[in-house]
Formats: C-alpha cells, sequence, structure tokens
C-alpha cells in the first residue's frame, strides 16, 4: 500500500503565492531605508520649488533644529532598544530648562546653571528607571505619570510665567554661537552621536541593551543586571534631555514650564523613523540622527513653501502613521 506524501506548506511559486527574490528584498530595503527614499524626494521637490533649501544658511538652520531634538532622542532611542518607552521627556525638557535658567537668573555661575539642568535631567532619569524596575510598573505608564509630574511642578515654581534675563546669555551662546565654521549645537550632536554610536555598537554595554531589549529572560539567565542596565539607560535618557532643554532655552532666549511639550512628535517618530524597533532589540544610532534632520527639513520645508502651520501638523500625523508602518513592515 502506497502511502499519500503529506501536502507542502510551502506557497507554491506556480501560483504566484511565493514572493520572488528581488521582492523581498525591495521590501527589506524599503522597511529599513524606506524614509530614506522619502527623504530625497523631499529634499528634490523643495531644490525645485524653492531655491533657499539648498542655501547654506537654511542647511545651517536645519541642522541646529535637529540637534535640538536630535540630542534627546538619542537618550529614547537607548531606552527603546533596550525594550522600554519614556514618553516624559518633553515634560522634562521644560523642567531642565526652568532649573538652569532660574539658578542663573538667580545670580549664580552658569556653570552651576548647567549642572543643575543636567542634575534634574539626571534625577528624573533615575526616578523613571526606579518605577520601571522596581514597582515594575511598564514604562509607558510611568513615564506618563513622570510627565504630568513634572508639568505640575514647573508650572508651580515658575507660577505659570518665562524665566529670562541677561544672565542666560551663556546658553544663548551655547545654542548661536560657532566653532570656527560649525555652530555649537551641531558640533555637539555629532559628538554625541559618535560617542553614542561607539556606545552602541562596540561595547559589552552596547551588545547588553540590544540583549534585554530582545530577550531580557535570557539576558537575565547570562548574568546581565538586567533592572540596572534599565536604570541606566533612562538616567543616561534624563541627562541627555537635559543637554537638549539648554540649548532649546539658548535657541528661544527664555524657559518655561512648557517649553518642550512639543517635543514629543519630533523625539519619538525620528526614533522610530530611523528604525528602531517599538519592541526592543534592534536600532541604528546613525539612522535616529538622519530621520532627526529629515524632520527637522519637513518643517523648514512647509515654512519656505508658505503652508499654513495648522496644515503642518496634518503632515507630522502622516510621518507618524509612516513610522510606525515602517515597524510594522520590519516585523
Amino acid at each position: 500500500m502506497t502511502v499519500p506524501a503529506a501536502p507542502s506548506l510551502a506557497p507554491s511559486v506556480e501560483t504566484g503565492t511565493a514572493p520572488t527574490t528581488w521582492q523581498v528584498r525591495a521590501r527589506e530595503f524599503l522597511s529599513e531605508y524606506g524614509f530614506l527614499v522619502f527623504f530625497a524626494i523631499w529634499v528634490a521637490i523643495l531644490a525645485a520649488t524653492t531655491p533657499l533649501f539648498l542655501t547654506g544658511d537654511n542647511i545651517v538652520l536645519v541642522l541646529r533644529q535637529a540637534s535640538i531634538f536630535g540630542i534627546p532622542a538619542i537618550g529614547a532611542t537607548f531606552v527603546l532598544i533596550a525594550g522600554e518607552l519614556d514618553i516624559s521627556f518633553g515634560a522634562l525638557l521644560g523642567l531642565s530648562g526652568v532649573a538652569g535658567a532660574a539658578t542663573m537668573v538667580a545670580g549664580f555661575p552658569p556653570i552651576l546653571g548647567i549642572a543643575a539642568a543636567l542634575g534634574v535631567g539626571l534625577l528624573v532619569g533615575v526616578a523613571n528607571g526606579l518605577l520601571v524596575t522596581v514597582t515594575k510598573i511598564p514604562s509607558v505608564v510611568a513615564t506618563l505619570g513622570m510627565l504630568t509630574i513634572l508639568q505640575g511642578v514647573g508650572l508651580v515654581v515658575t507660577h505659570g510665567s518665562s524665566i529670562f534675563g541677561p544672565q542666560i546669555q551663556p546658553l544663548i551662546y551655547l545654542a548661536q554661537g560657532y566653532v570656527g565654521p560649525v555652530p555649537i549645537p551641531v558640533l555637539l550632536s555629532a559628538i554625541a552621536y559618535l560617542v553614542a554610536w561607539f556606545v552602541l555598537t562596540r561595547t559589552p554595554f552596547g551588545m547588553h541593551v540590544y540583549l534585554i531589549g530582545d530577550n531580557a529572560e535570557a539576558a537575565y539567565r547570562t548574568g546581565i543586571n538586567v533592572d540596572r542596565l534599565r536604570l541606566v539607560v533612562f538616567a543616561l535618557a534624563g541627562a541627555l534631555t537635559a543637554v537638549g532643554s539648554l540649548i532649546l532655552v539658548g535657541r528661544v532666549g527664555q524657559s518655561d514650564a512648557v517649553l518642550g511639550t512639543d517635543a514629543l512628535f519630533p523625539v519619538l517618530t525620528a526614533v522610530i523613523l530611523g528604525g528602531t524597533g517599538l519592541q526592543g532589540g534592534r536600532g541604528r544610532i546613525q539612522n535616529t540622527l538622519l530621520a532627526s534632520v529629515f524632520l527637522a527639513s519637513i518643517v523648514n520645508g512647509l515654512i519656505l513653501l508658505g503652508v499654513d502651520p495648522s496644515a503642518q501638523s496634518v503632515v507630522e500625523g502622516g510621518i507618524l502613521i509612516l513610522a510606525v508602518s515602517l515597524d510594522r513592515l520590519r516585523r
């Protein structure tokens, strides 16, 4: 008696259900670098429609804007690679900036103002890490609560008013000054991304960050202190957010509690659009940098084209959906 062969579970090439090699490669390229294609198209459109976009002054302006939120995006990338999510950095940008500016306006040396801002950022980052690792609260819930707390603290401290004065001139220089032909914020951003790239790709710490995001249980079984690593990652994110707050305060020339309210979109979108997985364990810091520049060019280009500011939110929302869609495609 002949035993009939088991039916094949693989899709049949003859029926056209199996993707060809070029289709697979195209999908992989689009999922990983699709935003670069849109970036190139966007640059081409702006170059053809407005002569101001590719001028040296405008390119510097785009890079300056990208550096403000690009530096906090480094910390957000580390957190997301580790399998967590921090959404408190918008409020932290405001509170750190308030701490730094208020310290300077009170008459203390600028170095103490910078230290105050960094201290607040580091403290909040550690608090976020402890909430996640000790109480086991999901990071999105913990940082959402922290966001509300920080906004309230900032409003209480400032009484809803802005902090400004000639004492914050060092921050203005930090945000608007140059080292040779290179703007200081762009230089700081480049250094920060180089260090972050080295840490993620060339050190055991970076390897462990990827591992706990990919499989925390496996990381624990190999002897990695998962909770301590998560705590360090959140602390790093808080400190980098504080650096961004100092540049932001110098950029606008004043500080208030809601200064970083609009940061949630550009930071998270840059991280996700750059290929960092929402499920953790995957991401390239250089792609976060490119995505930050892309997003800054979007806002800059819409202004040059004379688009109504109210309509810009429609474009931003579409880009966020695109970023999440690319992440789903990668998975």
